[in-house]
C-alpha cells in the first residue's frame, strides 16, 4: 500500500512540475484556438452555482466531469442529467452515471454541445447563402475509481469525442484522471485532476492541442460535518489551461435540514464569466433520492447570462 502512496505522490509532483514549467513557457500562445473546445466547459449545476471548485468535493455522479477519484465517494448508484442554455443560444446536454461497489467506483457519461443554427456567409454572399452549417460536439466516456486506504482514492476516465466542422468531422481519444486525499486535519480534503489530455489533432495542416486543464483542489466543513442534516463546506480551486494563464475558483454550500442547499462562487481572471450561485432541493421519493438544481452563471462583454438545470435520481 505505501508503494501505490509514493507512486501517487510522485505523480502529484511530476504533474505539479510539468504545469508550472508549461506556464514558463508561454502556453498562452494559443489562446481560444485549441481543438474540443466545448469540452473544458463545466457540466452540472450543482458544481457551477459553486464557481467550479468542485474537484475535491465531488460525491455524486456528476464527479464523473471533474475528478472520476469521486466515485468512490458516491453513496449509491446514481444517474445525473444536465441542461446549460450557454452563450449566444448555444446549449449543452449532458448526461452521467456513477456507481460505487466497494473499494470501486464506476460510471458512464455524455456531453452533446449544440452551437445553434449557424447560417453559411461567403465573401460573395455575405447576407447568407441559405445554408446552415453542420457544427456541434459529441463525447461519451467510461470512468473508474479505486479506493487504495480509507484516505486516498484514483480515478480514470477514457472518453471519445467527436466535432462536427460542416464538410470534415474530426474525433480523438482523451483521457482524465484524478485523486482525493482526506488529509485527517479536521474535514480538510485535497484534490488534483487533469482533464482532456489527448494527442493534437491535424485539422487540414495544422496542429491544434487539446483543451487541456489541470486542476489543484481544496475543500472542508467550516460548520458541521458532511452528511449532517446541516452544514456548510468552502472550497478553493486553481486551475491551469493549455489556452490561458491560471485562473482561481472559490465556492461555498450550505446544506439546511438534509433537503435544501445553497451556492455561490466566483471564477477569477476569466474574460466573460465571474459571480456565480445556485440552489437545490434533495427529496425522498419511496426508496429513491431525487435532487434538482439549478445555476446562475455572471456573462460579461455583453454575452447572456449562462443557465444552468440539473436532475439526479439516487437508485
Amino acid at each position: 500500500m505505501s508503494k501505490r502512496l509514493i507512486i501517487c505522490i510522485a505523480l502529484a509532483a511530476a504533474l505539479c512540475a510539468w504545469a508550472s514549467s508549461a506556464q514558463a513557457g508561454g502556453t498562452v500562445k494559443r489562446l481560444g484556438l485549441s481543438v474540443f473546445a466545448p469540452l473544458e466547459v463545466g457540466q452540472g449545476a450543482r458544481a457551477i452555482g459553486m464557481g467550479g471548485a468542485f474537484a475535491s468535493l465531488a460525491d455524486d455522479a456528476s464527479t464523473i466531469w471533474w475528478n472520476p477519484a469521486g466515485m468512490t465517494q458516491v453513496e449509491r448508484a446514481e444517474v445525473t442529467f444536465s441542461h446549460t442554455q450557454w452563450f449566444v443560444n448555444s446549449a449543452f446536454n449532458a448526461g452521467a452515471f456513477a456507481a460505487r461497489r466497494g473499494v470501486h467506483g464506476f460510471g458512464f457519461s455524455f456531453i452533446h454541445f449544440d452551437p445553434g443554427k449557424v447560417e453559411e456567409r461567403t465573401i460573395t454572399q455575405p447576407g447568407g447563402t441559405g445554408r446552415s452549417l453542420n457544427l456541434g460536439t459529441v463525447a461519451v466516456a467510461g470512468a473508474y475509481a479505486l479506493k487504495f486506504t480509507d484516505k486516498l482514492s484514483f480515478g480514470a476516465r477514457l472518453m471519445w469525442a467527436r466535432e462536427s466542422l460542416d464538410v470534415a468531422e474530426y474525433s480523438t481519444m482523451n483521457v482524465d484522471f484524478g485523486t482525493t486525499f482526506f488529509t485527517g486535519f479536521k474535514s480538510l480534503r485535497l484534490s488534483m485532476a487533469m482533464r482532456n489530455f489527448g494527442r493534437d489533432t491535424v485539422i487540414k495542416t495544422r496542429a491544434f492541442q487539446q483543451p487541456l486543464t489541470f486542476n489543484l483542489a481544496g475543500s472542508g466543513e467550516v460548520f458541521g460535518k458532511r452528511g449532517d442534516p446541516s452544514y456548510a463546506t468552502v472550497a478553493v480551486e486553481l486551475n491551469y489551461s493549455v489556452n490561458y494563464e491560471e485562473r482561481y475558483h472559490l465556492g461555498a454550500e450550505v446544506w439546511l435540514m438534509n433537503h435544501l442547499a445553497l451556492r455561490a462562487g466566483y471564477m477569477l481572471n476569466y474574460d466573460a464569466l465571474g459571480f456565480t450561485a445556485g440552489g437545490g432541493v434533495k427529496l425522498p421519493f419511496g426508496k429513491h433520492k431525487v435532487t434538482a438544481d439549478f445555476a446562475y452563471q455572471e456573462g460579461r462583454q455583453g454575452l447572456n447570462v449562462p443557465m444552468r438545470f440539473s436532475m439526479g435520481i439516487g437508485l
